[in-house]
């Protein structure tokens, strides 16, 4: 339990927000705007969905019972998203046009095509750390398999969009920011940041005018109001803790 504990917080915020914005840095550092942009847009829709099918459960209840679906898994998702760009971009080459690598891969032949090889054994690699992140959320009943397999697969199409729009745009080498971070990750405590899910409920008894919260079990609303997991000295706003 303690290794899957170990792996499901690889998906966590505290890991992968970190990549995916030094992912934004590194694109803004080799002035690819638009990709920089394309990046913002497509990793912040994935966690929005995430996030607003999560919040329509804890507040109105809305999922699918028969398939035990209260909402995408946001370790899944972002663990997807971010672990097969990040290992990508690292194996991408040294910046130039495309027009000129395909005049470099008539002349280089099985070389350039080995370099892709490997590029490729990378983006899968990335997706198979994101699908074990999936299953781990799965084996520390933080999620239903369907949760965790929808997570994943949401994760894993805003990359492959990305990726899809990396090779229609320029690349470049990998730069040591970014290989650092990668290996800062793996060293960072195995939580989320403080009160995140809380943060999430919050918002969803705000909006939906509710004081209880939706439950997995009995597919039915808690039997009392929701109460903030702290002090009451530091609730705010009735259901926040800060």
């Amino acid at each position: 339990m303690i290794w899957w504990s170990h792996l499901s917080a690889l998906g966590g915020l505290n890991v992968t927000a970190l990549l995916a914005v030094a992912i934004a840095a590194w694109l803004v550092g080799a002035r690819c705007w638009r990709l920089a942009l394309a990046w913002c847009l497509l990793f912040g829709v994935a966690l929005a969905v995430a996030a607003a099918s999560q919040a329509a459960f804890l507040g109105w209840g809305i999922g699918i019972r028969s398939l035990g679906f209260t909402g995408f898994s946001g370790h899944a998702t972002r663990a997807a998203a971010v672990f097969p760009v990040a290992l990508f971009l690292l194996l991408d080459r040294q910046g130039r046009r495309r027009v000129e690598r395909r005049k470099e891969s008539r002349a280089e032949g099985q070389p350039e095509r080995r370099k892709q090889g490997w590029q490729r054994a990378a983006v899968l690699a990335g997706a198979i750390l994101a699908a074990a992140v999936a299953v781990a959320r799965v084996k520390v009943h933080a999620h239903t398999p369907s949760e965790a397999i929808a997570g994943c697969l949401l994760g894993l199409s805003a990359a492959g969009l990305f990726i899809v729009r990396c090779r229609a745009a320029r690349d470049w080498s990998p730069q040591p920011l970014l290989l650092g971070l990668l290996a800062a990750t793996m060293l960072l405590p195995r939580a989320d940041p403080m009160n995140s899910h809380q943060w999430l409920t919050a918002a969803a008894l705000k909006l939906s005018g509710h004081d209880r919260v939706w439950l997995r079990e009995g597919w039915q609303p808690a039997q009392g109001p929701y109460v903030p997991p702290c002090a009451p000295e530091k609730v705010r706003f009735g259901v926040l803790c800060t």
